[in-house]
């Protein structure tokens, strides 16, 4: 299995980000989605991760996300997963992730959900 895990930001806007995650999210890979996402955590209230181009993802890369979204709580902000494959949502749904994580079938309907503005405390 190829380990190489690509990731780029898709689109920034004022409070939000959307980041394209592509290739396995395992073990090998996590620390750099973790890094990455932190980051964009630090600088936006709500990161959109898109999904589609994961072709696997194990119990260290769902402990991951759940991970960066408690960090993104912490923030004031959400983590919002888009287009997850058909593999990973069978994932998400047999450990009941699918009921803590917003999670919508495309890009384009995560940003219809994304907040525009920070939640206020």
């Amino acid at each position: 299995m190829n380990s190489l895990l690509r990731i780029d930001t898709t689109d920034a806007r004022s409070q939000a980000a959307a980041l394209t995650v592509a290739g396995p999210l395992d073990l090998k890979t996590t620390s750099i989605l973790e890094h990455t996402v932190d980051q964009a955590i630090n600088g936006r209230h709500t990161v959109i991760l898109n999904l589609a181009d994961i072709t696997f993802c194990d119990s260290s890369g769902l402990n991951t996300l759940i991970r960066l979204r408690r960090h993104a709580q912490h923030s004031g902000g959400e983590l919002i997963l888009a287009a997850p494959p058909p593999q990973m949502m069978r994932l998400l749904t047999v450990t009941g992730a699918n009921s803590v994580f917003p999670i919508y079938s495309s890009l384009a309907e995560a940003w219809q959900a994304a907040p525009s503005t920070p939640p206020t405390t």
